[in-house]
């Protein structure tokens, strides 16, 4: 019975050893579509139900410091180009002497989205496609390891 109970604990170690490097190594990303609510703001006399509309994910910005207040934006350390596509690269263990966040853009709105960036995140790359004068076009993505 011992025997069996320190080889079930042995294997459930060996699990944790294997699974640690997949579980610490968090995938992060800008969400892909954002939901904006608008209100109309009329002159006196008029008025106008809110909207919702939905944004998607157009390019994002590495920056580090405090969102809101103190911020730095990070020039990506690679950026490469492959047809219409654009790649920018952040290699981040540089910049890990301050908070690290993504601030996240959307096709036809002012609006953004802020998040940390965990530190067990190294490289974000953000993939866009572009037109011949530099305009954000079609389906752009970001992924972190």
């Amino acid at each position: 019975m011992a025997q069996t109970q320190i080889r079930h604990a042995l294997l459930a170690a060996i699990a944790v050893v294997l699974l640690a490097p997949a579980l610490s190594a968090q995938a992060f990303s800008c969400p892909a579509t954002l939901t904006v609510t608008e209100q109309p703001q009329g002159p006196a006399g008029w008025t106008g139900p809110a909207v919702k509309s939905e944004h998607a994910f157009q390019t994002a910005s590495i920056l580090n410091g405090t969102a809101g207040k103190e911020e730095y934006d990070l020039r990506p350390d690679d950026e490469a180009t492959k047809g219409k596509s654009a790649l920018m690269t952040w290699v981040l263990k540089d910049y890990r002497t301050m908070p690290l966040f993504a601030r996240c853009h959307y096709f036809d709105t002012k609006a953004t989205v802020t998040a940390n960036i965990p530190a067990s995140v190294a490289k974000c790359t953000v993939t866009i496609e572009m037109t011949a004068n530099g305009t954000i076009v079609g389906k752009s993505s970001m992924k972190c390891q």
